[in-house]
């Protein structure tokens, strides 16, 4: 085709490849822009200052010679697949060999073949938006799909068959619906009718890979067309099978919750997922992080706390507040808590009183989140003449459920009333209890 004028982001990354294409260039190979930096510049996002990718003819091993010469690092995680990193003056490359990615029919590993050609390289990427490279020394455009035709129509195709595409790799039809909402590509007819008739073929993918892929759709401003892609092509039963049996009104309904809540994972999972049960599960067959996991029930557990209270006394907010620890600020909870009930065109007046109240309270006790409860282990054997254990515990219990209750006690007041309470009863107790043992 034609040669494509360049654009000026495209230029501003040409200028920073060329020592590397240079380098590249003077050991016999070609050195190539590929990907989102090529892709991007013709949407007119600017992604100069992201990770560059490249593709060459050369070899991994090849590959980490050649630029160990100009970078201040090398990292090889992905050299069996064809893949060396680099940073050079603060930016980082990703060079890849020419290479053709499949899958055997039971495997989960994707079988990497290295090439010699361009062309052939570009053929085996996911869409057609994604083929297209730029010889940096060249300074020319390499469009053999018609990538830039499909940008400025705003269609989304694959190079190949997307039978052949999908089968090479199945999480492409998961990264279809990312781009259908991401870049408002229209998907072909031929490539939703190829994902409905291949939807097993994502069986064979980890679920790792799937995660990422679902948790890049759910961070986007507008994830909504992503999933009724996946709902009207079977994807959601594979990925999300709580989901679905919802149809095209209810995902609306559901998405537009998941847009109304800040882009941060956890709070967009639990908008998504809907209760505490319904995430941990899901959550844990994606093989979510831990921390994920534990912070989205424990959104859940805090939102539900609120939701079921009729009123918040100072004792109830300081409650909450320390639930939620260093974890989840219950400033958090309330806005994630106004932002869903506003999608759902519910009352905020309650979650106004909370946080008036959290506010006031902030201002007095800083320390609301992790509450000191005015003595450690050792001042408290030393009033009360014990030795270190289980009734410190009781006894510091004690001491923070005073806290939750009253606030910041005076340090005298605390020790007259943490004695009282020691010699009317809870000594005996303990000692019982020791009697017991």
């Amino acid at each position: 085709m034609p040669d494509q004028p360049l654009n000026p982001t495209l230029e501003a990354a040409l200028e920073l490849a060329q020592p590397l294409a240079r380098r590249f260039a003077e050991a016999g190979y070609h050195f190539y822009l590929v990907g989102g930096v090529v892709r991007d510049s013709y949407l007119g996002i600017d992604r100069v200052e992201s990770d560059l990718d490249a593709t060459t003819e050369a070899r991994p091993e090849q590959i980490k010679s050649i630029v160990t010469e100009l970078a201040d690092a090398v990292w090889a995680q992905g050299e069996r697949f064809g893949t060396i990193g680099c940073r050079i003056d603060g930016h980082v490359y990703e060079v890849t060999t020419h290479r053709a990615e499949t899958y055997d029919q039971g495997s989960r590993k994707p079988v990497v073949a290295f090439g010699d050609r361009l062309d052939d390289d570009l053929s085996r990427r996911d869409f057609t938006v994604n083929a297209m490279a730029v010889d940096v020394l060249e300074r020319s455009v390499i469009d053999l799909f018609g990538g830039l035709t499909d940008l400025r129509e705003r269609v989304l195709r694959t190079p190949l068959d997307p039978s052949v595409s999908f089968s090479d790799d199945p999480l492409r039809m998961l990264r279809a619906a990312r781009f259908h909402s991401d870049y408002g590509l229209i998907p072909v007819p031929e490539l939703t009718a190829a994902i409905a008739d291949m939807v097993d073929r994502l069986d064979i993918v980890s679920a790792e890979r799937v995660r990422d892929e679902l948790e890049k759709l759910l961070l986007l401003p507008e994830p909504g067309p992503g999933f009724e892609m996946l709902r009207a092509t079977g994807l959601m039963e594979k990925v999300l099978p709580e989901l679905a049996s919802l149809d095209r009104g209810q995902i609306v309904d559901l998405v537009s919750r998941v847009e109304a809540v800040q882009p941060v994972i956890v709070q967009r999972w639990a908008a998504l997922l809907g209760d505490e049960t319904a995430a941990g599960l899901r959550l844990r067959e994606l093989k979510s992080a831990r921390v994920v996991i534990d912070d989205t029930e424990l959104l859940f557990r805090l939102a539900n706390q609120v939701d079921g209270s009729s009123g918040f006394a100072d004792s109830d907010v300081r409650r909450l507040a320390s639930m939620g620890g260093s974890r989840i600020r219950l400033e958090t909870v309330i806005e994630w808590l106004r932002d869903i009930r506003t999608a759902d065109g519910r009352g905020v007046e309650q979650l106004d009183a909370l946080e008036a109240s959290l506010d006031r309270l902030r201002e007095l006790e800083p320390d609301l989140d992790d509450p000191d409860v005015g003595l450690d282990g050792n001042e408290i054997c030393a009033l009360l003449e014990i030795e270190p254990g289980v009734d410190v515990g009781r006894a510091v219990a004690w001491l923070k459920n005073l806290r939750f209750a009253r606030g910041v006690v005076p340090s005298d007041e605390l020790q007259r009333e943490l004695s009282d309470w020691w010699r009317s009863g809870a000594q005996s107790a303990g000692l019982h209890r020791q009697g017991d043992r």
